[in-house]
């Protein structure tokens, strides 16, 4: 046989198991549907026709004999966009997710309200599409499924899950040399044939060890040096990834900001190299004493130091901060955040290629890290914003947030209002529910009793004051043995019974900024609401809910009373004449 007839040969025999493989996909998809996950499914609330995410959508890329998958927030967007809708999608990570909180005391949530309190007008969802664990790895791929989502705005806070994310420095050798083959790996693992094989070999009987966590899972124990080849790839591929997630946006005109990342730089360090540990003890007791100049003076006479040391740079760090020496004490804390081996804090070079790729595309960008230096205690960050080594708390949030928002109005993407004022930190104008605080108390007191973490307290400030009712109530949330907006409902029901009428308009509140139809919210709200007198805005919130459910007669017999007592007698009779029709309907009375 020739050689042009052994390549016609070749090619022909590729091109009918190509057709054969694509035949055999075909037939799977059609006889077993279920196998491909749907990353939108559509429900309808409050009469109107929604896209919901898929909160387990991410387990695909996680192994398959691995317990613990993170998940997204179960968002809602619509069907139909009307005229007014404006759509920013929140791409990132856990911190983007909002750990440990559940809905609105997160960037996304505090993003939404700031924005709905400025542009009243405008109907803005912001879609919280955050998830602990994933990387650019995972954002890329999932590019394609967000887009369906026909965003307006996309918001990217990402960086920190480089290293342990999936196929970060896990990655195999063939990967890291060809990157791309990550996201053929990732199609391959979509196919309907593989998901049927995998099937066979799956096992539901899985159970959660109590020693087990995320944190422990996803990094393996493995260790970083921050100079190693390993380390150059994962920045190498966190440039390309981020690059390309811009471009895919950028093609379809669709506007991006993206922001550094922050973390906390006096915490200490997860693990160093412990040769010479030994000989820190006594630096320790000299700098926990405040006699930092003795201590100063014995960390120089050290046998062996190494700026490469990531607890020698820590208590360098905490000498100089004792001495008031703020700029050595800074650079010193980047340093040990910069090489602890165990590298769930991005090292500041992640900062830096996110600017430069930022400058490169002519991406809008600004600095999370600098405003929270601005507002630390000379210029370090610590636990004022940090709950451990890089989840901010609800104040941290907030600033993270107001600068999405300064950058959106800077780009015209909504126009800057020199009279309008931003809302303040505080859980009432934000409406940040009680819940969702004590919620944070438990979740992270859970996050920081395990591996890493060592000897490390966070003090709970919410759920530690609560009653045995309300902590059943949170315990039932966090254990979703309950749902977020139930769990606020009962709270709710609680506080108002006990005079705290505030807390109640709060978390009515909180619930209507997750689901702005929420018929049954908006009416619990107009009934505190006029409770306190604020009849105007009791009439508007019954209103709401009439419109969002006409079949449920208690707003209009509510407001219907208002109305009588307003003298509005024809108005009244009407309202009331439907409540009656529709109970009479349902049996209700």
């Amino acid at each position: 046989m020739t050689i042009p007839k052994k390549f016609i040969f070749s090619l022909t025999t590729l091109f009918f198991a190509a057709m054969l493989i694509f035949g055999v996909e075909i037939s799977v998809e059609k006889i077993f549907p279920e196998l491909q996950p749907q990353f939108l499914s559509e429900v309808t609330y409050d009469q109107i026709e929604w896209y919901q995410i898929n909160r387990s959508f991410l387990k695909d890329y996680f192994p398959s004999n691995e317990k613990l998958v993170p998940e997204f927030k179960p968002s809602l967007a619509r069907k139909q966009k009307t005229k007014n809708t404006f759509r920013i999608l929140c791409i990132g990570e856990s911190s983007m997710f909002g750990v440990p909180y559940q809905m609105t005391a997160n960037i996304p949530g505090m993003v939404r309200r700031q924005l709905h309190h400025l542009y009243p007008e405008k109907e803005i969802e912001v879609i919280n599409l955050g998830a602990s664990a994933i990387n650019t790895n995972v954002i890329l791929h999932l590019t394609k499924e967000f887009l369906r989502l026909q965003p307006d705005l996309v918001l990217i806070y990402t960086g920190h899950n480089e290293f342990y994310g999936p196929d970060g420095i896990g990655a195999s050798w063939l990967e890291k040399m060809i990157p791309i083959i990550t996201q053929w790996k990732y199609n391959i693992r979509n196919l309907s044939t593989i998901r049927l094989v995998q099937s066979f070999g799956s096992s539901t009987s899985q159970t959660k060890s109590l020693e087990e966590n995320l944190m422990k899972q996803v990094s393996n124990g493995a260790l970083v040096k921050l100079n190693s080849n390993d380390a150059q790839l994962v920045f190498d591929n966190f440039e390309r990834n981020l690059a390309e997630i811009i471009k895919a946006y950028r093609q379809f005109n669709i506007p991006v900001i993206v922001s550094d990342v922050t973390s906390n730089l006096q915490f200490s360090p997860f693990v160093y190299d412990s040769t010479y540990a030994n000989e820190y003890s006594e630096i320790r007791s000299l700098t926990a004493a405040k006699k930092y100049d003795t201590a100063l003076n014995k960390f120089n006479s050290l046998d062996q130091i190494d700026s490469s040391n990531a607890y020698q740079q820590f208590l360098l760090g905490s000498i100089y901060l004792g001495l008031n020496d703020f700029t050595n004490a800074r650079s010193c804390f980047e340093s040990a955040r910069d090489n602890d081996l165990l590298k769930f804090r991005a090292p500041g070079k992640i900062n830096s290629i996110i600017k430069n790729v930022c400058a490169k595309n002519a991406i809008p960008f600004f600095s999370s890290d600098s405003i929270f230096q601005l507002h630390s205690i000379n210029g370090i960050t610590d636990t004022t914003f940090f709950w451990e080594h890089l989840h901010p708390k609800a104040n941290g949030y907030y600033l993270i947030a107001n600068g999405f928002v300064e950058k959106i109005q800077q780009e015209n993407i909504f126009p800057s209002l020199p009279n309008a004022k931003k809302l303040p930190y505080n859980d009432d104008s934000l409406y940040i529910s009680w819940l969702d605080r004590a919620f944070a108390d438990v979740s992270m007191k859970n996050l920081t009793s395990k591996w890493p973490f060592v000897n490390f307290s966070v003090p709970q400030h919410f759920y530690v004051k609560a009653d045995p009712v309300l902590k059943k109530i949170v315990d039932d949330v966090y254990a979703v043995g309950k749902v977020w907006d139930e769990g606020c409902y009962e709270t709710a029901q609680l506080f108002w019974s006990r005079g705290n009428i505030d807390g109640a308009i709060t978390t009515y509140r909180a619930v209507i900024e997750e689901y702005p139809y929420n018929f049954y919210a908006h009416y619990l709200l107009a009934n505190a609401l006029s409770q306190t007198g604020n009849i105007d805005q009791a009439i508007r919130h019954y209103t709401i809910s009439m419109n969002s459910n006409p079949q449920y007669p208690f707003p209009k017999l509510d407001l219907g009373l208002i109305k009588i007592n307003k003298g509005e007698f024809d108005e009244a009779i009407k309202v009331l004449s439907e409540a009656l029709l529709i109970a009479q309907k349902e049996q209700l009375v």
